[in-house]
């Protein structure tokens, strides 16, 4: 499965402020390496970087690692799809995270952002919470 996880993902797992739904995101995407292909904007890896100290940094780069990801750059997006997010009235971090999930054919998209749970039109992919995407993929 192709999946893309916001930076708030990632800070709210290695960051100061944590949140144990989003611990246990990592922690079972961690254990599911091999069978979830996790792909990473540029744009997400910087965010999670400005905000996570250095030595929990390190073990977000050790879990990219482990998942065999590597971080695309922001400008393979195609514009006319960034452009399309966009005129979803995204802001243009979201409307680039959308483009990517897109444009990377991931099945799921996990945000803790209420700008993305509340798209209406539909989107080729779930926006799901983490503990949505817990209680839905744990099972599988």
């Amino acid at each position: 499965m192709d999946l893309v996880l916001d930076s708030n993902e990632y800070i709210y797992a290695f960051g100061i402020e944590r949140k144990p739904e989003c611990e246990a995101l990592i922690l079972h995407v961690a254990q599911k390496a091999g069978k979830i292909d996790l792909r990473v904007p540029r744009m997400v890896a910087d965010e999670a970087g400005r905000n996570i100290n250095p030595l929990m940094l390190k073990e977000l780069h050790r879990f990219w690692q482990l998942m065999g990801c590597v971080i695309d750059d922001d400008n393979l997006v195609p514009t006319g799809l960034f452009t399309a997010y966009r005129n979803r009235d995204l802001k243009p971090a979201d409307a680039l995270i959308g483009a990517y999930a897109e444009w990377v054919n991931a099945k799921v998209l996990v945000s803790e952002n209420r700008d993305f749970l509340a798209l209406t039109k539909p989107l080729p992919f779930r926006v799901m919470k983490a503990s949505a995407f817990l209680k839905f993929f744990a099972k599988r």
